[in-house]
């Protein structure tokens, strides 16, 4: 790891707006929990640690949830790391630490002290350069022990004249910049407008972060025809690939994809081929498959999210022209829907992560 983290690419481009349901009631009412804040900071010092970026999936790209919904790759690697951090043995203090008075009370000390206590372990830690999980604790009773959080310190500085410390973190619900922590009288403020009551190292266990696949890490750039792109289905999170000589969804895989069209930037109504080893993507008999034979079968329409340029950071459909069916995928592989639906939505991929 390098002494400065660039949060851009070591944290997530989404806030921590999911909605975990745990159990279905017999009436149909879903139990639910909010957030994955543990298993966001988890999987973010599991990349620090094997020297890789998280992968770049961007908050627009899952309007209006703004969170990769349940079956996404990504959704699925948080939730098994949400569940990792509550497994660990410090977890239960974000329990205890919630009946606790903010100020010592008799022999019982209070959550500053503890907080105190726990204070120079983690500045060892970051001098050392080794990022650590805090568990942030806001609640007061048990119950809203679900209102406490998680986050990863990244480093800090000290005032030598007063002593004042300031920590730096990166927080699931504030994406992509460092959030700063400084104690009040009133508790650890951080300048993304949270009051904490005092927090305590996380027990964390590092584990190799999957070779996910990435949408583009370049979203402003224009797709261009004739220049060759990769292709990921946004709800699931999966790749676009050619697999025993058809169409296939996989966690990873090279093929890529050359749209081929009569002008040179593509926009929202281009009409367009996607070659792949000389053979076209196309339709037959509501399946998608290839062919290698060009003709106007083959083509399809690019259909941009909010019109305009494609942009590698854009959502979009295509339209298959000759059957006016919508190129979409599930987790078993593509398919083809007449409806525009959130299965329909595509990106340009980014490069795989280096391991």
């Amino acid at each position: 790891m390098t002494d400065r983290i660039d949060p851009t690419h070591a944290a997530y481009a989404f806030a921590n707006k999911f909605v975990n349901v745990l159990l279905t009631l017999p009436d149909g009412t879903p139990v639910q929990t909010a957030g994955r804040c543990g298993g966001m900071s988890y999987s973010v010092l599991d990349h620090l640690t094997a020297g890789r970026d998280v992968p770049a999936w961007r908050a627009e790209l899952f309007a209006p949830g703004r969170v990769p919904p349940d079956g996404h790759l990504l959704a699925e690697h948080l939730r098994r790391r949400q569940l990792d951090s509550f497994r660990s043995r410090s977890a239960l203090r974000f329990v205890t630490w919630s009946v606790l008075p903010d100020g010592d009370v008799g022999p019982v000390a209070g959550v500053r002290t503890r907080t105190r206590r726990e204070l120079p372990a983690i500045l060892r830690a970051l001098a050392q350069g080794r990022p650590v999980v805090l568990g942030m604790v806001v609640a007061r009773t048990p119950l809203r022990s679900g209102d406490n959080h998680q986050v990863v310190a990244t480093g800090f500085t000290r005032d030598d004249a007063t002593g004042e410390v300031v920590l730096t973190l990166l927080d699931p619900n504030t994406p992509r910049r460092e959030v700063t922590l400084v104690e009040t009288p009133d508790g650890w403020r951080a300048d993304n407008g949270r009051l904490w009551r005092g927090f305590f190292r996380h027990a964390y266990a590092p584990r190799t972060p999957p070779s996910l696949p990435s949408a583009s890490r370049h979203p402003a750039a224009r797709v261009r025809a004739g220049e060759p792109l990769a292709l990921a289905h946004v709800a699931t999170g999966r790749l676009l690939v050619v697999a025993d000589g058809a169409p296939a969804l996989r966690t990873s895989g090279t093929t890529t994809w050359v749209p081929t069209a009569d002008a040179s930037l593509l926009v929202d109504g281009t009409t367009i081929h996607l070659v792949s080893c000389g053979r076209a993507l196309t339709v037959l008999g509501g399946t998608p498959c290839l062919r290698t034979v060009h003709d106007p079968a083959d083509t399809w329409r690019v259909v941009v999210d909010g019109g305009g340029p494609w942009r590698q950071g854009s959502r979009v459909r295509l339209l298959h022209t000759e059957t006016g069916t919508l190129l979409a995928g599930t987790p078993d592989g593509p398919t083809t829907s007449w409806t525009p639906a959130p299965c329909t939505w595509w990106t340009v991929a980014g490069a795989p992560a280096a391991s």
